[in-house]
């Protein structure tokens, strides 16, 4: 398991792109067996994938080992920097996260992350608790 180091919690709510692609783990990672509204609270690691053939400055979004999406393309390179900041100690980003959407056969799961300006440095080795 790496060491994360958790991003200061910021006012930013960046919708992860491409989670259309990732149901199935959404599903798995909420324990969703119906149609039920969804929002559960989660820690997401942020990790720059430099040979993504589509882009790269592409960087994952996983919950507990779980792709789920990317950051989007604007994000991702605006929070490069902060990312490579983190890693340079030996350490992985990690922000707060929530899944939220409607669960079921005709899922519709997205993955919100909550974080700070980009030019922001990182945060606490513990994540931030409180209300999402």
């Amino acid at each position: 398991m790496p060491r994360l180091t958790f991003l200061r919690r910021g006012t930013e709510l960046v919708n992860v792109a491409g989670e259309s692609h990732y149901q199935a783990a959404l599903q798995a990672l909420t324990g969703t067996d119906g149609t039920a509204e969804i929002r559960r609270e989660v820690e997401a690691v942020l990790i720059p994938e430099p040979a993504n053939p589509h882009d790269p400055n592409a960087v994952m979004v996983q919950i507990s080992d779980h792709l789920v999406g990317y950051l989007p393309r604007a994000h991702a390179v605006a929070y490069a920097p902060t990312i490579a900041a983190v890693e340079a100690r030996g350490r992985t980003a990690a922000c707060e996260a929530m899944i939220a959407g409607r669960g079921g056969e005709t899922s519709a799961l997205g993955v919100f992350l909550r974080l700070p300006e980009p030019s922001d440095e990182t945060g606490a080795p513990s994540p931030p608790r409180g209300a999402f």
